[in-house]
């Protein structure tokens, strides 16, 4: 009898267990689609449709249209990820699927521009640095870094003596720049560069990969107060965006600020985003509460309005909607910024009567020496003929030898200063 018994538990087990297992993958789709609606559509898509469209399919369909609207018809620099923000919508309606920005940045754009041989534009963040000896260029090697270096190598060119040109030797803010824009992503460099931003407006540019460390705020919190210069905040409208601009305006438990500084955040802002209709997307907090996100928020400065406009499918999805400033094309972001920065009456740095009275003295008399010189010179080049050493060569090799961290520039020249000596 007791045989018996066990059998339909046994049976039970089995029967629970085979359901469990047919069921997993089923349990995986619909948490998928609660962390993001556009999977649903995906299912959808897998079910009526015979042949689904590849993402490289896709992307081949809008990547050129994507590059021109974000480029603004190939006049700037383009970053992968703003092109990703405009290629996105076509390839996800297409394909009926999420496109990861990872994917597309990394394998679909790199593929179509090296399969279709085009010469975009297109600029990739730094992730390393390239430094020269002895003093030489040192630079991030991103896209844009790397072409600039390339096209600027070239064979190397004396550099005869004369009298420079008076100059302004400025470090730091005094006479050289008004105010100091932070800005929470690197990739924008290129485009601010390319628009001229910090020349045209007297910025200092700064920006990090995600929130302020602290020695940006001991940067600003010091240089800014000094100085009576703005601190001007842009940044993305999402809850890391209204955590960085938190922490640069007030005390954390990493930092505390020293001195009373202006802030200013440009944005982006709710009404930022509605007025430049910039596309949203969906940033899943598995683990976050409401209550203390919204505490959060309301702690670095969210209004009602956004906090609704960010919440707005929480409860079904578990995440919070979001706006990058990649969302904008280069010629939006361009836009934008100078109209921000006029809006608040950042403006060239004219120093007073006093000291342009001093530097229209010292470039006046610069350019009387430079006359001088120059008559001078062209005499020494006609009548002094410089004699040099039949041994030059095995001269410069001995002097490395005994000096490895030398160039051989260097060595040329204190052979010429010690002959000049001798004699």
């Amino acid at each position: 009898m007791a045989k018996k018994s066990e059998r339909p538990s046994s049976m039970a087990a089995d029967i629970i267990g085979a359901i469990r297992e047919g069921t997993k993958k089923w349990t995986r789709t619909r948490k998928a689609e609660e962390r993001s609606p556009v999977s649903r559509s995906y299912r959808y898509a897998c079910m009526t449709q015979e042949r689904g469209v590849s993402f490289k399919e896709a992307a081949a369909q809008i990547m050129e249209e994507a590059y021109l609207k974000v480029s603004g018809n190939d006049t700037l620099p383009a970053n992968a990820r703003q092109i990703m923000y405009a290629a996105r919508p076509h390839i996800q309606k297409v394909t009926g699927r999420e496109l990861r920005d990872d994917y597309f940045t990394q394998s679909l754009l790199p593929d179509y521009l090296d399969e279709n041989d085009v010469d975009w534009n297109v600029v990739y963040d730094a992730r390393g640095h390239f430094t020269e000896p002895h003093d030489g260029e040192s630079f991030g090697v991103g896209t844009l870094e790397v072409r600039n270096y390339l096209a600027s190598q070239h064979d190397p060119e004396f550099v005869d003596a004369a009298l420079g040109q008076a100059k302004l030797d400025t470090f730091g803010p005094s006479g050289n720049f008004g105010a100091v824009l932070f800005i929470e992503k690197e990739g924008f460099d290129p485009v601010l560069e390319a628009a001229g931003i910090a020349d045209k407006f007297d910025l200092a540019i700064m920006s990090t990969k995600g929130m302020s460390v602290t020695a940006a705020r001991a940067l600003v919190d010091d240089m800014c107060s000094e100085h009576d210069i703005p601190l001007l905040l842009l940044h993305d409208f999402d809850k890391a965006g209204f955590s960085i601009a938190g922490t640069l305006q007030r005390d954390t438990r990493r930092y505390e600020f020293q001195n009373d500084i202006t802030v200013i955040d440009l944005g982006l802002s709710l009404e930022d985003v509605e007025a430049m209709g910039l596309e949203s997307e969906h940033q899943h907090h598995p683990k976050g509460h409401k209550r203390a996100l919204i505490a959060n928020l309301r702690e670095n400065g969210a209004t009602d309005a956004d906090i609704a406009f960010m919440f707005a499918d929480f409860d079904a999805t578990r995440s919070t909607r979001r706006v990058e400033l990649n969302a904008m094309t280069s010629p939006q972001f361009i836009a934008f910024v100078e109209r921000k920065l006029k809006q608040h009456g950042i403006a060239k740095v004219v120093p007073g009567n006093d000291k342009l009275a001093d530097a229209y003295r010292l470039f006046a008399r610069s350019q009387a020496a430079e006359r001088i010189v120059r008559r001078e010179l062209k005499k020494l080049k006609g009548d002094a003929a410089v004699e040099v050493p039949p041994d030059i060569e095995t001269q410069v090799r001995q002097h490395l030898a005994r000096r490895p961290k030398d160039r051989w520039d260097a060595a040329v020249q204190r052979i010429a200063t010690r002959l000049r000596h001798e004699c």
